[in-house]
């Protein structure tokens, strides 16, 4: 087995064990057994358990940056960008739940500071989110005064959203797609200004 093809299966056996028996029950000694490998071999590519886990989650912010960064290319109005970030947001964790729960999973209280490096590639979302708010702002679409709060409640309100859903603690009686659809209208219309919603529900017409 080559060396990057181990250091793929002990991520994914990570990831795995990171979300059935979280944080405090994960040790490399535990993935190394469940992948047949000494515990001598993942100190070869990782230095710690944390070192690890961070590395879990900074490929999946990564993915999920990644995808918001596609989604916005070919929009030139900033509601639909904004449209187009939340869609993207909750289709990678509805088509990967498992990454996606991995990036919230570990509080900051239980694993060593998350290396400012990563953290600064780790705002990459969020710093999207922010430059479409502010340019909405800027051309009177966008009604908010401060658009870094705007920019963390829009994330906040995505997560919630998806934490129903993936938790699956929504209503039986309530249909999902609908649910999220309805979600996404609710949040993207509490951004914009009450002509720019109108504008735009002409044109989707």
């Amino acid at each position: 087995m080559n060396k990057q093809s181990l250091k793929l299966r002990i991520i994914s056996a990570a990831r795995e064990l990171l979300l059935s028996d979280g944080y405090r029950n994960l040790s490399l000694r535990k993935i190394a057994r469940s992948i047949g490998v000494s515990a001598t071999s993942i100190y070869l590519h990782f230095e710690s358990k944390d070192d690890l886990v961070h590395t879990l989650i900074e490929e999946a912010i990564e993915r999920l940056n990644r995808a918001l960064e596609i989604s916005v290319v070919n929009k030139k109005s900033p509601v639909k960008k904004l449209e187009a970030l939340a869609q993207t947001y909750v289709s990678f964790a509805l088509k990967h739940p498992r990454e996606y729960q991995v990036i919230y999973l570990v509080s900051s209280e239980e694993m060593t500071r998350y290396p400012k490096k990563k953290f600064r590639k780790a705002r990459k979302g969020y710093g999207l989110v922010l430059d479409v708010l502010t340019e909405g702002i800027s051309c009177g679409k966008i009604e908010e005064e401060n658009p870094n709060i705007a920019a963390y409640t829009f994330w906040a309100q995505l997560h919630g959203v998806m934490s129903v859903v993936l938790s699956e603690r929504l209503d039986t009686r309530i249909d999902q797609n609908e649910f999220i659809e309805e979600a996404i209208n609710h949040i993207i219309s509490g951004y914009i200004t009450y002509d720019s919603l109108k504008l735009e529900n002409i044109v989707d017409n």
